[in-house]
């Protein structure tokens, strides 16, 4: 799972034992819009894709989609998926792969608990919300910090996988019944959101309606139908996922963080977080250090 040029990509493999393999992706290739669509790309194990930062987009299966932060989407294995990036920046996500052996203990384990918690069906678009953004980010985290223990990442990672699945706000077949106009104008505006969610926008919805080409009363029908949320509420999930990467990489101005995310004061941005995740700025960046541990960045 490339999706962009080698120069442009890390990845790290955090763990790969008893079927279950888990990467850290990272991506800065710049925006693809005119280019040529990138070659298929096919994985050996079914994966479940979790964006944590940026945005980027994926056809496969007969359907398309921009993904962001809080979203997230199962990929079967030996199918081709193309990617690419509607906006600068690249994207950030962790991939959670399991064998066909893996996914089946894992379905027989999940008949013993709650009929919420289900491993993810096939071709399937993941609506999560901000505070299973920041358990993913948590994940990761934590992930990284144990990366010399493989069986004690696969553990969290299936347990990661297990609570989405209980708390998420439910699954978007991979063709669903959204039209394809509407997902059209939908993503157009989501990577319209993507480029300038830092920015303060006084008339969002007209401006992002004027950028996908349709009417704003269209739009705002068409991205709820298809991102679950409405553009606001998309915007402030971006926001959301860069000041999460910003505190892990060790931000200490949060004023100064504030105002390059969007946002008119200091007091408005640990309003907006802190209601997001349920966490203040200085305890999101304390726990993610103690999570990563020393030497792990």
């Amino acid at each position: 799972m490339t999706r962009c040029p080698a120069s442009a990509l890390v990845t790290r493999t955090l763990a790969d034992v008893d079927g279950v393999r888990v990467t850290s992706v990272r991506c800065r290739a710049p925006a693809d819009g005119g280019h040529p669509p990138a070659p298929p790309e096919t994985g050996a194990l079914r994966r479940v894709v979790l964006p944590v930062n940026g945005v980027f987009s994926c056809a496969g299966r007969g359907a398309s989609y921009v993904l962001g932060p809080g979203s997230g989407l199962v990929l079967e294995a030996d199918e081709p998926y193309r990617f690419g990036h509607p906006a600068a920046g690249g994207d950030e996500c962790v991939v959670i792969a399991l064998s066909a052996d893996a996914w089946a203990e894992w379905a027989e384990w999940a008949e013993n608990v709650p009929a919420g918690l289900r491993p993810y069906g096939r071709g399937e678009r993941l609506r999560l919300d901000s505070r299973d953004l920041w358990r993913t980010v948590l994940f990761r985290a934590a992930a990284e910090g144990r990366r010399g223990e493989p069986h004690a990442v696969r553990e969290l990672a299936v347990l990661h996988l297990a609570e989405l699945g209980a708390r998420g706000g439910g699954t978007v077949p991979a063709s669903g019944p959204v039209p394809a106009s509407r997902r059209r104008v939908a993503d157009a505006a989501a990577a319209f959101l993507a480029a300038h969610y830092a920015e303060p926008i006084p008339r969002l919805l007209d401006a992002a309606a004027a950028a996908a080409d349709c009417s704003p009363y269209h739009l705002a029908r068409a991205f709820r139908a298809v991102h679950g949320m409405t553009l606001h509420a998309y915007r402030e999930r971006l926001r959301t996922a860069a000041a999460l990467r910003a505190l892990a990489d060790g931000a200490d101005d949060l004023a100064r963080l504030g105002t390059s995310l969007g946002y008119a004061s200091h007091g408005h941005f640990t309003d907006r977080l802190r209601r997001a995740v349920a966490s203040p700025p200085s305890r999101i960046r304390a726990v993610l250090r103690e999570s990563y541990g020393r030497g792990a960045r």
